[in-house]
């Protein structure tokens, strides 16, 4: 059943009123209580205030590369060459520990002084010092603490750049090619993809499970990336020259009906809801067998909101296919004009424009607040 506007976006359309200046966001607050959206069983219609609360982008239907990738899990770990052991040569009492784990160090800084076991009054000290800047990984000694000779006191690691190890299956290895480019994720992200390159493979295979390590270099110039870091890779095997290819986020429904909006006039104002079917999906792209033409305009920013407007579960086209074509031609059916925009059931459009009007007058009642208290601050002064 398809409900109102404000029965389902209004948390996130109240947002972001609320961080508009006081009179644009009035303005728009009334331009929504006239202008309601209206929409048939595909096509949507909404103000020009409420379009500019939704932030809509569009992206134009049009050819590109889809690449094909393998799903790999793995870890992050400092590269061998910027990861660094320090060390004393002799044995003696930790007297200062200058680092704690986590710490940004730069080169020649101290990280800790040893009172050695060597003849002296008072007995000699040690200061070992950071060969190179980068980040304290480990620190396995504390203040009053004996060490031996070749212990090691602290990892330090350079993590402007990590390498990224992927275990791969025997039956995967003639998949990947070389320098292969791979989108990784921490689970510590989930929402960041980090860009990586296929560095090298491993020279033996694990007879336990049959996998080989594959490591991916990977930039990391913010440290997000830590060693040990459970990761998960998308590693591109081969790109195929897809026809139709719209971004994956103005992608909507579900798998077995997936839909988009599409654009009907150049006011943003007007859309079309067309249901897709899909091809290869690949690294935020998505191929369209049919559903769309080249040079259509699909929502690829904010979508869910605009399905939101529409009630979100609005069926498919009723004689079940697209019209094709840029939006305002091909061919009618009978149903342009003004029967596209005639009302659903009047029962539940009455309840949905009583329901928005409610959470709309809480809005104005806010909103009236806020300026009331701004001329109260003027008033009293500092």
């Amino acid at each position: 059943m398809r409900g109102g506007l404000m029965n389902y976006a209004f948390p996130a359309i109240a947002l972001r009123l609320y961080r508009m200046p006081f009179r644009k966001s009035l303005m728009v607050v009334m331009g929504m209580l006239l202008g309601s959206p209206s929409y048939s069983s595909d096509i949507v219609q909404i103000s020009a205030e409420l379009r500019d609360v939704l932030e809509l982008e569009t992206v134009e239907v049009g050819s590109a590369l889809i690449p094909k990738t393998l799903s790999l899990v793995g870890r992050v770990e400092p590269i061998p060459q910027k990861h660094f052991f320090v060390s004393g040569r002799v044995a003696g009492r930790v007297t200062a520990l200058s680092v704690v784990e986590g710490q940004s160090v730069n080169a020649d800084d101290v990280l800790v002084e040893i009172e050695t076991l060597l003849p002296g009054n008072p007995p000699p000290k040690l200061s070992l010092r950071a060969p190179f800047a980068g980040v304290v990984t480990k620190v396995s000694v504390t203040k009053g603490q004996g060490v031996d000779a070749g212990q090691t006191l602290i990892e330090l690691a350079d993590l402007d750049e990590v390498f990224a190890r992927a275990e791969v299956f025997e039956s995967l290895l003639g998949e990947i090619p070389p320098a292969a480019k791979a989108r990784i994720r921490a689970e510590a992200y989930p929402e960041i993809s980090f860009a990586g390159v296929l560095e090298r493979f491993g020279g033996e295979v694990n007879a336990a499970n049959g996998s080989l390590p594959a490591w991916f270099r990977v930039a990391n110039p913010k440290h997000l990336l830590k060693p040990g870091m459970l990761a998960d890779f998308r590693v591109v095997t081969t790109e195929v020259n897809a026809s139709m290819v719209i971004p994956s986020s103005a992608l909507l429904g579900t798998t077995a009906t997936p839909y988009v909006y599409v654009a009907r006039n150049k006011e943003g104002t007007r859309y079309r809801r067309a249901t897709v079917k899909t091809g290869l999906k690949g690294l935020n792209r998505v191929e369209i067998l049919s559903g769309l033409k080249l040079g259509n305009r699909v929502v690829s920013v904010n979508a869910h909101l605009l399905g939101l407007s529409a009630g979100g579960d609005a069926p498919t086209n009723s004689h079940g296919h697209d019209h094709g074509g840029h939006d305002g031609h091909g061919h009618a059916h009978g149903h342009d004009g003004a029967k596209e925009a005639q009302p659903i059931q009047w029962n539940l459009y009455l309840l949905s424009w009583l329901a928005g009007a409610l959470g709309l007058s809480i809005l104005l009642n806010v909103f009236l607040l806020r300026a009331c208290r701004g001329k109260r601050k003027k008033t009293e002064g500092p």
